[in-house]
């Protein structure tokens, strides 16, 4: 090979590079996740959402089983059954559904039926960087289908994550619920805020579970009523490449007015595809 023909083969060796560069540095920065023990969905195990959006062109499911154990009431089941799908970059779609029998804190029914069918998007404006939270929003329509239920519930969730220490996280989660149909005395505006912690466990030796705990703030549905106090823990572990399993438990702390408490004991699984 001559020096020529060397030449030209090793500008073309640099003129590859360079664009392999480029297209990562052009690359988008914004998180995207598979379905991992790391990356937390409210329902599955908790009630709030980290920042992180579903990968682009993936789906997945998730299944909770729900058994709820009402103050002055029998007990209830619920199953909440969801499916995503990344249809853009750092944005997906979730549709849910959640059928339950039996007891419940927040109705004196007892019948099967299918309390609400939900659709939501999710979007994720930017990655941590520096001392910038990772943001994200997330807005629900909720329509009721369960017995003597009427009117639409709307939800617009703001969600900031942010590392503290070396493994630790925090998720702040903001509310804003809208009731289009309410009865005498109830509240049709509910803010709510819920302050969620995350941490692996056994990290770096191994990095197959997270430790969550949260603790959440919102007013009574009744007018008259006070501030009701949410709090709970939870486990993630992954079992498979794309297969999660999840335990919890959740609880009112502090409640008033007519709200009644209720303990709820929670186990899902989650797989990505």
């Amino acid at each position: 090979m001559n020096l020529v023909s060397f030449g030209k083969i090793s500008r073309s060796l640099k003129t590859c590079t360079l664009l392999s560069v480029g297209l990562i540095l052009l690359s988008p920065i914004a998180p995207s996740r598979a379905v991992d023990h790391n990356n937390l969905d409210e329902g599955f195990p908790l009630s709030f959402d980290d920042a992180e959006s579903l990968a682009y062109g993936e789906q997945a499911l998730e299944l909770s089983t729900i058994l709820s154990i009402p103050e002055n009431r029998t007990f209830g089941a619920a199953l909440e059954l969801e499916y995503m799908y990344g249809f853009a970059l750092n944005s997906h779609l979730r549709v849910g559904v959640e059928p339950r029998i039996g007891g419940r804190a927040d109705s004196t029914s007892t019948a099967f039926e299918v309390d609400n069918i939900s659709v939501g998007v999710f979007h994720n404006f930017n990655r941590e960087y520096d001392n910038v939270p990772a943001f994200a929003l997330r807005g629900d329509v909720a329509v009721a289908t369960g017995v003597d239920s009427e009117g639409v519930d709307l939800r617009l969730r703001g969600i900031a994550s942010k590392m503290i220490g070396q493994y630790d996280r925090l998720h702040l989660n903001l509310d804003l619920n809208l009731t289009t149909a309410t009865e005498s005395g109830d509240r049709s505006f509910l803010p709510q805020i819920i302050l969620g912690y995350s941490r692996p466990l056994g990290y770096p030796e191994r990095f197959d579970q997270t430790f969550l705990a949260e603790l959440g703030i919102k007013p009574t549905k009744d007018i008259g009523g006070g501030a009701v106090i949410v709090t709970g823990i939870g486990l993630r572990q992954q079992v498979a490449y794309q297969g999660v399993f999840d335990v919890g438990i959740q609880g009112h702390i502090v409640t008033s007015g007519e709200e009644k408490s209720e303990l709820r004991l929670i186990a899902g699984y989650s797989i990505g595809f």
